[in-house]
């Protein structure tokens, strides 16, 4: 498998209660990113493993899209499961069925190579020697850890813990992507204020830090060469499902970085993009690059030069 977007982590069948209702999908980051980078123009595979209880018709959306599904590997088992209780965009995270460890074999067999990849575990099932195996085959490494900080307690209920190994992956990371509640698991940090830790991170190696919009935060902040940079969040017209914005918008960050090499840019296009996950259940609000484009050039004509500025010119380029 060769392809511009490689999404790496498990696939889960996901229970999902919110205000508007209930659904079950399956899902997990690596479904939600290869739909969007295939969405947004980028070619997708994902690497990834599910139990034989998965149906040919819950692979139809990624079929659909062209994305290269021969990293998905079936094995014995139940595939993965998760219940989540959304109010608002705060939730509860239940494992009901825990994941199975993706091994470097099974990357030395299946993956010839990718233009980024963004490797996002549900619960530590890409371990430190598959890492660096994806590594070696990508050109630009996105990595959200959220994986390697939760634990699954009484009754399956998650909570997060701090992450020992940070600094030899982060010292393999070109992009982090993380959350506000996240952000003290990953530095161990419980007195420093968060553009601290950020910066902190940033020191362990990666080139882009970025904190999504995940968690209820106002806003996103990055970390670009040195500098931190306030991204506005790009509200969506309604609220449906909040679950899998934080993996489409760094999805959309990649696909979009490797387009332009531009960081802020790609923040405020991974912004839009996400916007759009939180109107549907699933992955099913997925949108196209013309729809990001237009929502983005509407919220920047609304909002003014302070934010519009921060678009560098890259969205009169971008509409043509």
């Amino acid at each position: 498998m060769r392809v511009g977007l490689l999404a790496a982590g498990n696939l889960s069948r996901d229970k999902i209660h919110t205000p508007a209702g209930y659904a079950e999908r399956l899902a997990g980051s690596s479904f939600y990113a290869a739909m969007v980078a295939a969405r947004l123009g980028s070619s997708a595979g994902v690497l990834a493993k599910a139990g034989r209880d998965v149906r040919e018709e819950e692979l139809r959306p990624l079929r659909a899209e062209g994305i290269d599904l021969s990293g998905l590997i079936i094995d014995d088992g139940e595939t993965a499961s998760y219940e989540l209780y959304y109010t608002g965009e705060d939730r509860e995270l239940f494992l009901r069925s825990p994941c199975r460890r993706i091994t470097p074999e099974e990357v030395i067999s299946r993956l010839d190579g990718a233009e980024a990849a963004l490797v996002s575990p549900i619960y530590d099932e890409v371990p430190a020697d598959t890492f660096r195996e994806i590594v070696k085959r990508v050109g630009l490494l996105g990595l959200d850890p959220q994986g390697y900080i939760r634990r699954a307690g009484e009754g399956g209920h998650i909570s997060f813990s701090d992450w020992e190994d940070s600094e030899e992956f982060l010292g393999m990371t070109s992009v982090l992507f993380t959350s506000r509640p996240e952000i003290r698991y990953l530095t161990g940090d419980r007195g420093s204020d968060v553009a601290s830790m950020l910066m902190d991170l940033w020191d362990m190696g990666p080139e882009v830090v970025l904190m999504t919009r995940e968690g209820g935060a106002s806003s996103s902040l990055l970390v670009w060469e040195g500098r931190i940079t306030e991204i506005p969040v790009i509200p969506p017209e309604r609220v449906v499902d909040p679950g899998g914005a934080g993996d489409s918008s760094a999805a959309a960050f990649l696909v979009e970085f490797v387009r332009t090499g531009d960081a802020v840019w790609s923040a405020l296009f991974a912004s839009a993009t996400s916007s759009f996950i939180y109107e549907a259940f699933g992955a099913e609000g997925a949108p196209r690059r013309a729809d990001v484009l237009s929502r983005l050039k509407d919220y920047l004509e609304r909002v003014g030069p302070g934010s519009a500025d921060l678009s560098g010119g890259m969205l009169d380029d971008a509409v043509g």
